[in-house]
Parts: structure tokens; sequence; C-alpha cells
């Protein structure tokens, strides 16, 4: 009698992935390297970012709500954070180099706000984070 169910070992979360933005649904030749949910950098900005909402309630005895504009500021933040790497990103023809600078640039750009939705609907996908264990 064979055992129902899922193998939890045949699947594993990794810290990393290149993921092919989209727009719409059409692919993009661009593809980015995104820290996942359980990569230091991405849990780091996470663990800072509550860290200070503890010590506000700790101080005040309440968590006091930022301005909109600041929380898609953090958000900018975490994706630069988050932003390890990236291919065939250009700007007028030209390759842009992936630093944290020119990832703020692009991604805060108003008039590249399609690029920051594709890089940040690549991010919250979870399932770009898990893979085949390396065990099977």
């Amino acid at each position: 009698m064979t055992q129902e169910g899922f193998d939890l070992s045949t699947l594993e979360d990794i810290a990393e992935a290149e993921v092919q933005l989209k727009r719409d649904s059409e692919l993009l030749p661009i593809w980015v390297t995104l820290a996942g949910p359980e990569h230091p950098k991405r849990k780091a900005f996470v663990y800072n970012k509550q860290r200070r909402l503890r010590q506000q309630l700790a101080k005040h005895g309440k968590v006091e709500f930022q301005d909109p504009v600041e929380d898609e500021q953090d958000e900018l933040e975490l994706l630069a954070s988050c932003v390890l790497g990236w291919r065939g990103v250009l700007w007028k023809g030209q390759p842009v180099e992936c630093t944290k600078a020119n990832v703020l640039t692009y991604l805060g750009n108003p008039k590249l706000a399609w690029f920051r939705r594709s890089v940040k609907a690549a991010f919250d996908d979870n399932e770009a984070f898990i893979a085949a264990s390396a065990a099977n």
C-alpha cells in the first residue's frame, strides 16, 4: 500500500531567482535576479522595518501609520535591496549596469512605473523561489 500525500522533500526554497519580466502577458528580454523571501538581504530589510515599528510601539504605546509616500519609498528601497542583478536593461540603446543607484533611479522613475510594477510582480511571485530539491 502506498501513502497518499505530497513528499515535502521534493521541493525547497531557494535564496534567489532569475526571473524574466513580463509586461501584461508579453515576456520582455529582461531578466532580473531577485532575493527570495529567505534571502538574508530581504529578511534583514523586513526585520529592520519590524524593529522600527516595535520601537515606535514601545515608545508611544501605539503604531503611527506613516504617509503613503513614505510607504512607497519603503517599497522602492526594499525592491532596490532585493534586485541582485539584471540582464537586458537598456537606456537609449545602451546597457545599464545593475547598481543600487541605477535600480533606485529606474524603478523610481514615474515614467517607468510599468518597469517597477513588473519587477514587483516578479518579487511577489513566491513560486519563483521554489525549486526541485537537489536531494532528489
